[in-house]
């Protein structure tokens, strides 16, 4: 059975309607979403016409995150594919874990007060950012390594 990842859902449809070259455009305003709303059910309308609070909170955010235009794209694409229905955000550390484990690999120095630091920054604890650390290690060996079956 495959997992719903409704963030990697909204990411693709997001990054698809803005165009070639917009991924990280995309990410960044998913990450800005799942940030301020992960862990709970959002009501998201279906059409602009409905006024929605969450509709304009999410503008806001992503108007923050990535700027008029693409927050409008956003929205829209948003509501037209995800709207209508209770939909429950991740958190971003749980639906973004590979970009925040390289954000951690490229920031930690290996002194204390770092570590301190990303703690704080991300929100977690010491033990969630050194597993997120060697997860950014063993992405990097994966990437490194060739594969016996790549040709098929």
């Amino acid at each position: 059975m495959t997992e719903l990842n409704l963030a990697a859902e909204m990411v693709s449809s997001c990054s698809l309607r803005l165009g070639r070259g917009e991924h990280e455009t995309a990410v960044k305003g998913i990450r800005a979403i799942c940030q301020y709303f992960g862990g709970q059910m959002v009501f998201l309308p279906k059409f602009k016409k409905e006024k929605s609070e969450t509709a304009e909170e999410i503008r806001g955010l992503l108007a923050d995150a990535v700027g008029d235009g693409a927050a409008e794209t956003m929205l829209d694409v948003l509501m037209s594919q995800f709207g209508g229905v209770p939909l429950y955000i991740p958190k971003e550390n749980r639906a973004f874990r590979d970009e925040l484990a390289k954000e951690i690999r490229e920031k930690y120095d290996g002194t204390k007060e770092m570590r301190g630091e990303l703690c704080r920054i991300y929100n977690m604890s010491f033990s969630q950012i050194y597993r997120l650390y060697h997860r950014a290690i063993e992405m990097e060996h994966e990437q490194k390594q060739p594969s016996l079956f790549s040709d098929f």
